[in-house]
């Protein structure tokens, strides 16, 4: 939502109850604002609601309870809603229940079921959580599997889908999305590399995704359009979809996603449950992922192969057998400073942040006071310009622009510090003064343009070519293409970038700059999504009593939907 529909939205909405209602309308306005304010900061709903709120609900017209035809709804737990918003969490918490309660086993048995997890993992010898969230896949209809970075969730997915493949007595149609063309296009390479390393028939390797796009373009949500193309009475042509990158997907689009799925199809929601949630309203990895819970027959299964389960043994639980968190990290190691820094910052261990952000002898964690002027941040590019002089072929280039980013968490920041390295660019000559354009400018999409095929969040490089600027962007099937910078959508300059606007994406790397004072934007879901963007090295930037403050800051988003899915 943005600042302009923020500021005149209340006052719309409360003239328009005042028209609807005029004995009570105008007594609205202070809670219609409060919850406009709820949905701009990412909550579903208001809940605190006092007795003089309560009062003033049953009073007017315009609020009614679940399932009444009333602009406002308050549920029976006291959370008021907008009706839409009630009604998009309604509708996900219905379809994500048929998915559960609603097995799908293979015709196959347990011992050909088994031979292919072991022709497609290897032998099982430990308790292998990936294994085990293949195996889940194949005998329902939803699953979830959470993770943090190198945790293995895309080698995961391909191999269940493989294994789905195998087993099914027909060709199966797969298809695998993301929020934005950047998370997309990172798919679409992690599956191809994954599935290159696996030895599979033809006819099986055949039914694999071989390309990811954005939701968006999945369900045909246009721009301007009121409805997607593709719903429950035009549902996609699908028997898989995988969707990464599901912290980012908000409420709505969520609720849409799963409207269009067709009444067989199975859905595997793959992210971090510890990630950043959506920018717009709704947590609903969170809400999906806030609790384990595991049927009888599989807890005892499992048990004996020797895994420590966590949460609930419970038959009742609507998500039973559907939620799997896969914990070892393949990139981060046990003595990885960065996976130790994250795995302290989830767990809100003050003491041990500290500790690691001032331990000399980690090589991939650091600290620093203050950020370097433009010319220090420039610097850390010297690789980058040294590639763009050299009339470097894109893939080198773009893989030295990855070795390092600047995070910050509010936007302004961002600008400003854009603005300092494009300050020194100009001192020393490789900016024209007063052009946006020049050779190495990197810019960031920030609103989807189906008709180019560029969307939200992709990041192009600036070249010169003859005469003339073009920006090169990847393609997710490995190859480049060049946009005119006149027909490029909404772009900003990327030198820095929002810890928001990183997500799905990893950088060599990662240095976090942080406000003077902690805010309602520095949180610990932010300070982690952040760290877990660099590869090799995590420098912060800023005070620490800042940050240890942001690592404590860990507010809840409200929704009624872990009610609705957990009880």
């Amino acid at each position: 939502m943005n600042t302009t529909t923020e500021s005149f939205l209340p006052a719309q909405l409360a003239g328009l109850f005042a028209r609807l209602d005029p004995q009570h309308g105008p007594a609205l306005q202070p809670l219609l604002q409060r919850l406009v304010n709820a949905q701009a900061a990412g909550h579903v709903c208001l809940g605190g609601l006092s007795a003089e709120d309560f009062a003033l609900l049953r009073q007017t017209p315009l609020a009614g309870r679940s399932g009444d035809y009333t602009p406002l709804i308050v549920d029976d737990a006291g959370r008021l809603y907008f009706a839409r918003q009630w009604q998009d969490e309604t509708r996900l918490a219905e379809a994500l229940a048929t998915l559960a309660r609603d097995p799908q086993p293979l015709p196959a048995s347990a011992a050909q079921i088994e031979a292919l997890l072991d022709a497609l993992f290897g032998a099982a010898t430990a308790p292998d959580w990936q294994r085990l969230a293949a195996r889940l896949a194949m005998q329902r209809r939803f699953l979830t599997i959470s993770g943090g970075p190198g945790t293995g969730k895309t080698t995961t997915v391909v191999r269940l889908l493989a294994a789905l493949a195998s087993l099914s007595p027909r060709p199966l149609v797969m298809a695998m999305a993301a929020p934005t063309g950047k998370a997309a296009a990172r798919l679409t390479e992690s599956v191809r590399a994954a599935r290159d390393k696996l030895a599979l028939a033809d006819e099986v390797r055949a039914q694999l995704p071989d390309k990811a796009q954005t939701l968006h373009r999945l369900i045909g949500l246009l721009p301007g359009s009121a409805r997607p193309r593709q719903h429950a009475a035009n549902p996609l042509p699908l028997d898989v979809l995988v969707v990464d990158e599901a912290s980012m997907v908000d409420l709505t689009l969520m609720a849409q996603t799963l409207a269009a799925l067709p009444a067989h199809a199975r859905l595997i929601l793959l992210g971090d449950k510890d990630q950043l949630a959506s920018v717009d309203a709704g947590a609903v990895l969170g809400d999906i992922c806030s609790r384990q819970a595991w049927r009888r027959e599989t807890a005892a299964t499992l048990a004996a192969q020797g895994f420590d389960l966590p949460g609930v043994v419970d038959d009742d639980a609507l998500l039973a057998d559907s939620v799997v968190v896969l914990g070892k990290s393949h990139r981060f190691g046990e003595h990885s400073g960065i996976g130790r820094l994250a795995r302290a910052v989830n767990a809100a261990d003050l003491p041990a942040v500290r500790a690691l952000l001032a331990d000399d002898s980690l090589a991939d964690v650091a600290q620093v006071s203050t950020l370097p002027d433009g010319a220090g941040l420039l610097a850390q590019r010297e690789r980058y310009w040294q590639a763009l002089a050299a009339g470097a072929a894109p893939a080198e280039l773009f893989a030295a622009f990855g070795e390092f980013m600047l995070l910050a968490a509010e936007r302004h920041a961002v600008a400003g510090i854009n603005a300092a390295i494009e300050s020194e660019l100009e001192r020393l000559g490789r900016k024209p003064p007063g052009s946006d354009w020049y050779p190495g400018r990197p810019v960031m999409v920030t609103r989807n343009d189906y008709s180019i095929g560029l969307f939200n969040g992709d990041i192009g490089i600036t070249v010169q070519q003859g005469d003339r600027l073009r920006v090169m962007f990847p393609t997710p099937d490995g190859d480049w293409r060049e946009v005119a910078p006149a027909r490029l959508p909404e772009h900003d300059t990327v030198y820095a970038m929002t810890v928001h606007k990183s997500q799905g994406s990893e950088f060599g790397c990662v240095w976090l700059a942080l406000p003077a004072a902690a805010g309602a934007m520095l949180t610990r879901s932010l300070v982690y999504t952040a760290i877990t963007r660099a590869r090799q090295q995590f420098v912060l930037a800023g005070n620490l009593a800042v940050l240890l403050a942001g690592v404590e800051f860990a507010p809840p988003r409200h929704s009624g939907l872990a009610a609705r899915l957990w009880g």
